[in-house]
């Protein structure tokens, strides 16, 4: 079973329905949420949506948008090597640095984005929601070809 990591920005997109990105990551965690793969989130991805979120929502909302996350997606650990990595890495920012090591730490096979340019691709496949649903597709009709 395949596994994807969710960077912040796709799980924002679904809860505060951002277009034009709110139908193909909203199409992302529910597959994840069918169990068609194992979807992951770190454990610093908590308290920064909850911060993000409770700007737009109140504080229930946000809560509630969290809990659903939890059932849905496993949560990545926060772990020292996982800091450490961050920390002596070329990545420019050091809360992407954190999510990119928290990926590699859980054995991920994807890690979704917008924001491509911001991460290595020599360790993890990184792609937007779109091009991971349109791999899906091909390996789909790859598979029921003759």
């Amino acid at each position: 079973m395949k596994t994807i990591f969710f960077d912040i920005n796709v799980i924002l997109d679904i809860f505060l329905k951002r277009e034009p990105f709110y139908a193909s990551s909203a199409q992302m965690f529910s597959l994840a949420e069918t169990k068609q793969f194992k979807g992951w989130l770190g454990a610093l991805s908590y308290p920064i949506l909850f911060y993000l979120l409770k700007k737009e929502l109140d504080r229930d909302k946000a809560i509630a948008i969290l809990k659903k996350v939890r059932i849905v997606l496993k949560t990545a650990p926060l772990l020292e090597k996982v800091v450490d990595s961050a920390l002596s890495s070329d990545i420019r920012d050091f809360e992407d640095a954190m999510q990119y090591y928290s990926a590699l730490e859980v054995k991920s096979d994807y890690f979704i984005t917008r924001n491509k340019k911001d991460y290595p691709t020599n360790l993890l496949q990184i792609l937007t929601p779109d091009e991971f649903l349109a791999l899906l597709k091909s390996e789909s009709a790859e598979s029921n070809s003759p």
